[in-house]
């Protein structure tokens, strides 16, 4: 679904020291999200067919233990908050082998899952338990009056574990004891990489700008991305939507850009025991650091006290800002993006979003984007579930928001439901986001067909790509505060890409990793180029 972007491709073959990067693919994925299964809501159907509009590989998550859960006093669980969980683990052992069976026929080439389940941890902090075949089983049950080891001998885990299973902590930044990481308990041969971005928020570093907001608490800066790297871990990053309502990939909390020579479930195992990953928020941007020669998520030697740094963005919308990190600090930034367009020549992105009315009262959307004097070069969707906050609110049929979209040659089709936004803050919003190469004159021609309050609306429009130049298009189906749609501006390609090639002096043997942002607010943290060997 996404490959590695010409561009990117063309940045490092220049430098000619990179071309065994170049010919990778570039791949995206959730590993962690929630359905019905366990507790959460939709179907496993809906969950696949959700992941299945937007990823390339996919995990949906069953609940499954929590070890500690009364082993403290001090935390004071309500008991019937106890039995809310423990029944949600005795539903996915329930429905264990209809998960099974559901995920083993979604595989296809182009689409591969993977088995996981989660436990709760005050002690060790939350894990994900990825599983590499489609054969495994869940762990038999603990004996009555025994402790519940299961989750420890994972982390101990031999080879042979090594290679069944991923143990990847995730909202890593609650504080220790409140089911953030527990450092001391972490072990990167069987968790390579962790995962920093989801709905839970950003645990990049204590000042990420996507701020933990969960009624878990708050962000501690020790368990952060930051805080594991200045203890001297070797980790890659992932970011996943921790979704709880069969919305896996749900566009905006998290995603793992991955890369590997083909998609296959062999390729992408390899690709995030070998740390070839990057998390995203939304977008799924792709990015890549070497130093000395070295690429993100490897281990180099030590630098002598000279690095050579190459960084590669390749975005989905104008940058805002591209920044090399190492002990919390940039050390090198690009905040300039030219343009590459020759005259008269267009080739940039344009984003469609579709939306906003009056909550709960839904809208139905049939929608046709062509382009006419021109081609759409790539395309990705932004397509979201209905949120849920708090497990005990009961959401809608989530099947009545199944989206259905599909990219072919110069023509998108979505097919979405829309229900306005729950706050001023919140973005529940439908759209994809379309590179377009072509001239002034080349059109956008957009359908838009809308069911809504009882009454079916159609409209055409046609809009030249210069257009765009001055501003977004929007318009309303009927009226003040029912649906309405935008186009966003044209923005160049050039603004979309960054290379920094930087020569930095330094004593510092911290780990170096890149963070850049879009003006849109999506972001991408790639896996760190560590020094002198793993911890």
């Amino acid at each position: 679904m996404n490959r590695i972007s010409r561009f990117f491709e063309k940045e490092l073959r220049k430098i000619g020291k990179y071309d065994d990067v170049a010919r990778l693919n570039a791949y995206v994925g959730d590993i962690h999200n929630h359905c019905g299964i366990s507790y959460g809501y939709g179907t496993i159907e809906n969950a696949v067919a959700f992941a299945s509009q937007q990823l390339d590989f996919f995990s949906v998550t069953g609940h499954f233990a929590w070890p500690d859960m009364s082993d403290n006093p001090d935390m004071m669980i309500p008991e019937d908050v106890q039995e809310y969980h423990r029944e949600g683990f005795r539903k996915l052992r329930r429905n264990w082998p209809h998960y099974m069976d559901v995920m083993r026929n979604s595989e296809r080439k182009d689409f591969i899952p993977f088995y996981s389940y989660e436990y709760h941890g005050f002690t060790t902090g939350d894990y994900t338990i990825l599983c590499r075949s489609l054969d495994e089983e869940l762990p038999p049950e603990v004996e009555e009056g025994k402790h519940d080891e299961r989750l420890n001998m994972l982390l101990a885990g031999d080879k042979e574990q090594q290679e069944r299973f991923l143990c990847t902590p995730h909202h890593i930044g609650y504080k220790e004891g409140y089911r953030g990481i527990c450092w001391d308990r972490y072990n990167p041969e069987v968790s390579p990489v962790i995962e920093i971005i989801s709905m839970h928020g950003c645990a990049e570093s204590f000042e990420a700008r996507q701020k933990y907001l969960h009624t878990m608490g708050p962000r501690s800066g020790e368990n952060t991305y930051q805080g594991g790297l200045g203890r001297g871990y070797h980790f890659g990053v992932v970011g996943s939507t921790d979704h709880h309502n069969a919305a896996p990939g749900s566009y905006g909390y998290g995603r793992t850009v991955l890369f590997a020579d083909k998609l296959s479930r062999d390729s992408v195992w390899k690709g995030l025991r070998s740390r070839m990953t990057a998390a995203a928020s939304g977008d799924p941007i792709q990015a890549m650091l070497f130093v000395n020669g070295t690429r993100a998520g490897e281990v180099a030697p030590d630098h002598g006290g000279v690095m050579e740094i190459d960084s590669f963005v390749s975005a989905y919308d104008e940058l805002d800002t591209v920044e090399i990190i190492q002990d919390g600090k940039v050390i090198a930034s690009q905040y300039d993006f030219p343009s590459i367009c020759g005259k008269g020549g267009r080739d940039g992105f344009v984003s469609f979003m579709f939306g906003w009315g009056k909550k709960h009262k839904m809208a139905e959307w049939n929608i046709e984007m062509s382009v006419s004097g021109g081609r759409i070069v790539q395309a990705s969707p932004r397509l979201r579930g209905i949120d849920m906050v708090d497990p005990l609110d009961v959401p809608e049929d989530s099947s009545k928001a199944l989206p259905e979209y599909s990219a072919e040659g110069n023509t998108i089709n979505l097919h979405v439901f829309t229900n306005g936004n729950t706050t001023a803050v919140t973005d529940s919003t439908q759209g994809f986001v379309t590179e377009i190469e072509g001239s002034d004159d080349t059109l956008i021609h957009l359908s838009v067909n809308v069911s809504w309050d009882g009454r079916k609306v159609s409209r055409e429009y046609s809009l030249k790509l210069s257009d765009l130049d001055a501003g977004e298009f929007t318009d309303y189906v009927s009226g003040f505060v029912s649906p309405s749609f935008e186009i966003g501006r044209f923005h160049d390609v050039g603004k979309s890409l960054s290379h920094i090639h930087a020569t930095v002096n330094t004593e510092s043997r911290g780990a170096v990793y890149l963070r850049g942002y879009q003006k849109n607010g999506d972001s991408i943290f790639t896996s760190p180029v560590s020094f002198g060997g793993e911890k």
